[in-house]
């Protein structure tokens, strides 16, 4: 039996649709999700996974590259501040910053590996972006099937970026301001490399930073306490800056008295709050009435030098920087209890795609009158009044009007004149440590002689001389007021003494400032705590004060090192 062998033709579109749509069969390659430790200093790897296509097998890969456009801080300047900078990721799209802000596509590979190096040059930290796709075999290539397989559709872009030292990638901060009842250095430190350090100045420091590469601009102490020119010099330094440079302040001793309206809608500018609240306060006019923060020039409103420290962005705009600001209070002679300063701690990480610097983590002291309108409680280290003599609450009172506290300046320097007069001295004769009765019966202090010291006594320099009243005869040796050391300073002229109006060494001021077992001279506990003899009073970083002439510019100090 013969067979049958039925000869059909090939019909190629019973196969293969004419509706065929290249990228639509291919099932597209994929970036492997980039991992950081794939990167170095000088070289991305990226991965990606294979292509398929039920018709063809592949016949190669093609990458293309593509780098950020224009300067550095072009990014920059397209971002919006006014979601301040930890939430910079609530207002960007999926498409910032724009496919216009990059560089043409380059194709930087082509062959059938699925994985490749791109060299970057050292240095230049900031990003790449990647995207691949799959292709068959040419048309001429191809045999049976479709014709012309072509190309897949690219994968979705990928961003990746070459690798800093750790010490670039995320830089420390750390300010602390000062003030008149707290004394301690006002200090500016980056990357653990001190900026600033001194404790012998009055006003406002002035940092500026480029938060390209954290480059300092500017640095500069500004008396806004004194000297209102200084204040407005300030004010117009600070607004030669753009969103492109990070601004620092930190007081030092005190700040407010002439701090103009001027200077305070430029911090407010730059994301102060607080700064304007407490400088309209002290200086020009009051603009802020509020019954629940007690800004009437009432409670610590009484006493100026309140330690301030800040750090904003010209145009984020009022209340959105990191401001710290403390009670104006100290401690009289605690040693063991710091006064409390404005600190304001934190890391600023590098954007490697904006190729900047930005602030996050950031930790500001603020003590809660301030922070809600709460006054410390009675009996506590800033309100030591005893709660028996609180007074009562007067629902008939209006509440503006109402002190909130009374603060309590625990300083040496504000309770040197109580001290004189509860020494019990009656110049030219100290007459203490007996008692004469109804009868005539004298009663001297049974105590040992070393136990007979008053509390000005035992900060100056030993006991007083003691005379009985009766006959003005000495009871107990030791030394008249006017034999003591510096008895003018002590008790006047260390209202207006400062490290520039007391000369050399201090001596048109006193010979004995801050000497081994004097306290009341001593460094940061005296009657003047401003005045050391300590050689590390003073240390500026970069720039050298010169009064009468400019600054020393330019500053060779920066985080990023850069090549390209």
């Amino acid at each position: 039996m013969k067979g049958w062998v039925l000869l059909l033709p090939l019909v190629r579109a019973a196969y293969f649709p004419v509706s065929y749509n290249a990228e639509e069969t291919w099932q597209r390659p994929l970036m492997q999700p980039w991992d950081p430790l794939r990167a170095l200093r000088g070289s991305i790897m990226v991965t990606w996974t294979p292509a398929w296509n039920p018709w063809c097998s592949v016949d190669r890969y093609e990458l293309q590259v593509r780098r950020p456009r224009g300067p550095p801080m072009r990014f920059a300047d397209m971002e919006s501040l006014r979601y301040r900078e930890a939430d910079i990721d609530a207002q960007e799209v999926e498409t910032w910053p724009g496919d216009g802000e990059w560089e043409p596509w380059s194709t930087e590979y082509v062959g059938v590996g699925r994985a490749y190096t791109l060299q970057v040059q050292v240095e230049t930290a900031h990003a790449a972006q990647f995207r691949i796709r799959a292709c068959g075999r040419p048309e001429s290539l191809a045999g049976p099937g479709p014709v012309g397989v072509g190309c897949s559709a690219w994968s979705p872009i990928q961003t990746a970026y070459t690798l800093v030292s750790a010490a670039q990638d995320k830089v420390n901060l750390m300010v602390r301001g000062m003030g008149m009842n707290a004394p301690d250095y006002a200090h500016i430190e980056v990357n653990r490399r001190v900026i600033y350090r001194r404790r012998d100045e009055t006003g406002l420091v002035l940092a500026i930073f480029r938060r390209l590469d954290f480059s300092l601009q500017w640095l500069r102490t500004y008396d806004t306490h004194r000297n209102r020119t200084e204040a407005l010099m300030m004010a117009e330094q600070i607004r030669q800056y753009n969103a492109s440079f990070f601004v620092v302040v930190a007081s030092t001793i005190a700040w407010e008295w002439q701090a103009p309206r001027t200077l305070v809608q430029t911090m407010e500018f730059c994301g102060a709050y607080h700064f304007g609240q407490w400088a309209n306060t002290f200086a020009e006019q009051i603009r802020y009435r509020s019954n629940t923060s007690d800004l009437q020039q009432t409670a610590s409103q009484e006493q100026f030098g309140h330690p301030y420290a800040f750090i904003g962005i010209p145009g984020i705009g009022t209340a959105m920087g990191w401001e710290s600001l403390m009670y104006n209070t100290g401690h009289y002679l605690a040693r063991s209890v710091k006064p409390q300063q404005a600190i304001i701690r934190g890391v600023a990480y590098y954007d490697y795609v904006a190729r900047l610097y930005r602030l996050q983590d950031i930790s500001a002291t603020k003590a809660l009158f301030f922070l809600k309108g709460q006054p410390p409680l009675s009996e506590t280290f800033h309100n030591p009044v005893p709660q028996r003599k609180t007074p009562a609450l007067d629902f008939f009172t209006l509440v503006s009007m109402t002190p909130a506290y009374t603060p309590y300046i625990g300083t040496l320097r504000e309770h040197i004149t109580k001290v004189l007069e509860a020494n019990g001295t009656v110049i030219p004769y100290n007459f203490a440590f007996y008692l004469k009765t109804d009868a005539n019966v004298f009663k001297v202090d049974p105590r040992p002689r070393s136990w007979w010291l008053t509390e000005l006594e035992r900060v100056w320099g030993g006991a007083s001389i003691r005379h009985f009243q009766h006959n003005g005869t000495i009871l107990h040796q030791g030394q008249n007021f006017d034999q003591r050391s510096c008895p003018s300073f002590v008790k006047h002229t260390h209202l207006f003494a400062d490290p520039l109006s007391c000369g050399s060494n201090y001596q048109d001021c006193c010979d004995r400032v801050d000497v081994p077992d004097f306290p009341v001279t001593e460094c940061g506990i005296g009657v003047s705590p401003t005045l050391c003899q300590n050689p590390d009073t003073i240390q500026v970083f970069c720039l050298e004060i010169n009064r009468t002439t400019s600054w020393v510019w330019p500053c060779d100090f920066r985080i990023m090192n850069w090549t390209a």
